[in-house]
């Protein structure tokens, strides 16, 4: 039976991507974003859609896997979540956009076999 009580993603509050205004202001926050010459390796990523990724989750509650498919893959963007919560960076970016980290007091996980379409 599939009803609403039973998706949990079904009552996951809206969340809007970074308005341009709000990315301008953590822009000197990421470390990804200051430039240290060529880069060599993988290409990198959109790192506007990662952070769109991660404050999607931290919004919702959801497992990273349930993410929608217009953000970055879940993977990926647990990576940047573990990197920049272990770094700090997480902390001043919710700070400088909702003035407090309590978003990022409660445990996250990613097990789950669910992606949103």
């Amino acid at each position: 039976m599939n009803t609403l009580a039973s998706n949990p993603l079904t009552h996951a509050p809206v969340v809007h991507d970074l308005t341009d205004e709000q990315w301008h202001r953590i822009v000197p926050l990421l470390p990804e974003m200051k430039e240290h010459g060529p880069r060599r390796g993988r290409p990198s990523i959109d790192i506007r859609r990662v952070m769109n990724s991660v404050i999607w989750v931290l919004r919702t509650r959801a497992p990273w896997s349930a993410m929608p498919e217009r953000y970055a893959p879940y993977q990926t963007a647990h990576r940047y979540y573990l990197r920049w919560k272990k770094s700090g960076v997480l902390a001043d970016i919710a700070f400088t956009l909702f003035g407090s980290d309590d978003m990022l007091e409660r445990p996250l996980t990613r097990r789950s076999d669910v992606r949103a379409a």
